[in-house]
């Protein structure tokens, strides 16, 4: 007799675009689970009894996704890693009756920034483009990983102090803020070793759109990261490249974090490679449409 799929999925507003069915689908087949992975529209108000379907449903895990990475930590039962540091939840482990909520998308990002560009962050001079979520997480596992300074360019005024004395407070990293117009940030750019783009500008459908920063006065060493993946290649790796910079996309850190979630959920670490081969035909089938 055959035995019901353990289930798994994603909760956020929207989701409707999102490859972690693909993802997780796949690397479950790979890995010789029985599991199915599902996405799952959850509003604000709905957030609460979702969570509690986790526990009625005997679900595996979730990931979480936007708006609800920092929302759902009061529901939990504890949170593990990262998550209690940044105070963001990507993941949650349902296990033994509680709910765990993990992290992986720091260490997703810094898995990507070594596997894929060979990049070692201690001593080196960041800035990131954006305050949101992703910045969040992005600056934290930077800061423990030893950088010498970090530059947060943003235009929410407010969110963007917040975050900076947030991580004051949890790390004692003395993080600056600067705007998109600051006259400061040509001189910056020109001592910077790795710039992140952490917003959603030159996402798709919006794929001509380009983040306001200088790349002509990035040092030719300088690594462009764009964490979108859809496109693969945006217009802002596109213009870096153009100028002989080290680019490189947002596709490699959803692999890994994604890769991270499954090992959280399962005790196994499925196989890069065929994951990425996934994701790539479908966005290069998608971007012929």
């Amino acid at each position: 007799m055959k035995t019901q799929p353990k289930l798994f999925g994603l909760f956020g507003d929207p989701v409707a675009h999102s490859l972690s069915p693909d993802f997780q689908n796949e690397a479950f087949k790979l890995l010789g689970i029985n599991g199915l992975y599902l996405k799952f529209r959850i509003k604000k108000e709905e957030l609460p009894y979702a969570l509690q379907a986790l526990r009625c449903l005997d679900f595996g895990g979730v990931n979480i996704t936007i708006p609800h990475k920092q929302r759902v930590i009061p529901h939990l039962d504890r949170l593990e890693g990262d998550a209690a540091l940044t105070g963001s939840v990507n993941t949650i482990l349902h296990q033994e009756g509680e709910l765990i909520g993990y992290s992986t998308d720091g260490e997703g990002f810094l898995l990507s920034l070594r596997k894929e560009a060979g990049f070692e962050t201690k001593n080196k001079k960041v800035i990131i483009l954006g305050v949101g979520g992703a910045a969040r997480a992005i600056a934290f596992s930077l800061i423990k990983e030893g950088i010498a300074n970090l530059y947060l360019v943003g235009r929410n005024q407010i969110k963007q102090e917040n975050l900076l004395a947030e991580i004051k407070e949890k790390t004692g990293f003395e993080a600056k803020g600067i705007t998109f117009a600051d006259v400061l940030i040509r001189d910056l750019a020109s001592a910077a070793d790795l710039v992140v783009n952490a917003t959603p500008v030159g996402m798709a459908p919006e794929i001509d759109d380009i983040p306001s920063f200088p790349l002509n006065c990035c040092s030719a060493q300088c690594l462009i990261y764009d964490l979108i993946y859809n496109p693969l290649e945006t217009r802002f790796l596109r213009e870096a490249r153009h100028l002989g910079l080290p680019a490189l996309g947002g596709l490699g850190m959803l692999i890994y974090q994604g890769i991270l979630a499954c090992r959280i959920w399962t005790g196994l670490t499925p196989p890069v490679e065929p994951l990425r081969r996934v994701l790539e035909g479908i966005l290069q089938r998608d971007s012929a449409l």
